[in-house]
């Protein structure tokens, strides 16, 4: 089952190097993503650099597929019953 063709030419690309945070917002999810810099006094802190809001359900999709290393979703019958048990 593959998706729609979409065009990411003009979109740009953030690296981040963690999932710092998962709020709730209504029936949405935000995804707040950091990275870590230099703070100028030789320590470190982690920056917010990406925030994503999403529906509930396609946060689990996106799990699956990062999970499962694939671009492809899961079929929703067998994500419900494994995260069930």
């Amino acid at each position: 089952m593959s998706g729609p063709i979409v065009d990411t030419v003009g979109i740009p690309e953030v690296f981040v190097e963690a999932l710092a945070r998962v709020e709730r917002i209504g029936p949405n999810r935000r995804l707040v993503f950091t990275v870590t810099q230099p703070d100028g006094a030789g320590g470190a802190e982690r920056v917010a650099v990406v925030k994503v809001v999403l529906p509930a359900e396609t946060s689990v999709y996106l799990a699956a597929m990062l999970l499962n290393d694939t671009p492809e979703p899961l079929a929703f019958a067998s994500l419900s019953h494994a995260i069930a048990n």
